[in-house]
């Protein structure tokens, strides 16, 4: 039996947008934690080697200080557990890559190796991979797939077993945007055939089984990096015995969370809901929260949201606004009966209300906000829809 650990997609580097400077020292150094955590499971697991199917970098030049942590960290790692790294399309192989790098050579431990060459690397007697680097931005000629069809049969008697290490996207999961994908049905045909014995994937996110074969797998990404994620933050230890059934096994090492869900609002009961949502994270400062929100609500009961929104956000890593928001702002009668206004005060409110805009009313939010100064049952922001509507270019 033959068993190893599948991770991909550690992207070293990756900065999010929506995270402020410190939250993203914070962020870099879990990624960086994550490793040690990958090489512990797999060497408590009794794992052989351990395979990352790309994108082990976010950039094809990474700076010093970004990729020396990580190499520390391999080290420690590779001491235990030997440590078979895959360009992908984010570090793929060139004269400027980061494996070309005089220093990243003299740095690489022993036990780190670089698959940087297609087709057939030995781990041991009766251990091979089967290797698919990416040599540029687009897809290499010699993907995965077409690697594994014309790989020598593997006898029904034989002890050999085959790994395939590729990545890209597949054609049953792809985009329209997907270049040339891998096929499926190639691997099924070469695991079928057995010129391979299973496919280890990168640049899937989210943890997926590929087809019906149980064979064929991306691991996801060991930290999360997008709420549209699913089961991301694991590493898969693989078992392989010739003539028996893969068995894949899942362990947990993200401790950050990003998630998003809908809501859909129809006055302040329905609001209260985002708010609990957000309250049931036990690790706000390691969360990613996006709410995404549709329906309708008053002024007042947007004021209040975005004023609620607004008292948690310092605890969380982030909570992120949605361009798929679509959450209409109208204005009720009873929006300003409390608030006895007179005079200009008065006279603003009733123009204001007259203006279709959202201009106009984040200005009677935050006039709402400032006259009522007893505001508890939610929020939105003080612009406004900025934090938990629309927000242009936001995904």
């Amino acid at each position: 039996m033959v068993r190893f650990a599948h991770t991909a997609d550690w992207q070293l580097g990756m900065t999010r947008h929506f995270l402020s400077p410190g939250t993203q020292g914070r962020y870099d150094q879990a990624r960086l934690e994550a490793i040690g955590q990958i090489g512990r499971i797999a060497a408590a697991e009794g794992c052989e080697f351990i395979v990352v199917c790309g994108d082990v970098f976010e950039h094809v030049q990474v700076a010093r200080k970004t990729a020396a942590p990580a190499l520390r960290a391999l080290r420690a790692v590779s001491q235990q557990v030997p440590v078979y790294l895959l360009p992908g399309n984010h570090d793929h192989l060139s004269s400027a890559s980061i494996y070309a790098s005089h220093w990243f050579g003299a740095e690489r431990p022993a036990n780190v190796h670089v698959l940087d060459r297609p087709g057939v690397v030995e781990v041991r007697s009766g251990v091979e991979l089967l290797a698919a680097p990416w040599d540029g931005k687009q897809p290499p000629a010699e993907q995965i797939d077409r690697l594994a069809v014309r790989a020598p049969i593997i006898g029904p008697q034989s002890a050999l077993v085959r790994i395939a290490v590729g990545h890209g996207g597949v054609d049953s999961l792809a985009s329209q945007l997907t270049q040339d994908p891998i096929s499926v049905s190639a691997l099924e045909k070469a695991l079928t055939e057995r010129r391979i014995d299973f496919a280890a994937l990168g640049d899937r996110h989210s943890r997926t089984q590929v087809g019906a074969t149980g064979q064929i797998w991306y691991s996801g990404t060991p930290e999360p990096t997008a709420t549209r994620e699913i089961d991301p933050g694991q590493l898969l230890v693989v078992d392989i015995e010739p003539g028996a059934a893969v068995k894949v096994t899942p362990h947990q090492v993200a401790t950050w969370t990003f998630a998003e869900r809908e809501f859909v609002l129809r006055g302040a009961d329905s609001a209260d809901d985002v708010l609990t949502w957000l309250d049931d994270f036990p690790e706000p400062s390691r969360t990613v929260a996006k709410p995404i929100l549709r329906g309708d609500l008053t002024i007042a009961e947007h004021a209040r949201l975005t004023e609620a929104v607004e008292q948690r956000r310092d605890l969380f890593a982030a909570i992120a606004p949605s361009g798929r928001s679509d959450l209409r702002v109208r204005s009720d009668d009873q929006d300003f009966a409390d608030l006895a206004l007179t005079g200009f005060a008065a006279e603003a409110v009733e123009e204001l209300r007259g203006l279709d805009s959202d201009t106009a009313r984040d200005a009677l939010g935050l006039l709402l906000r400032l006259a009522g100064g007893d505001i508890r049952s939610g929020s939105a922001n003080g612009s406004g829809s900025m934090a938990i509507t629309n927000e242009a270019g936001a995904r």
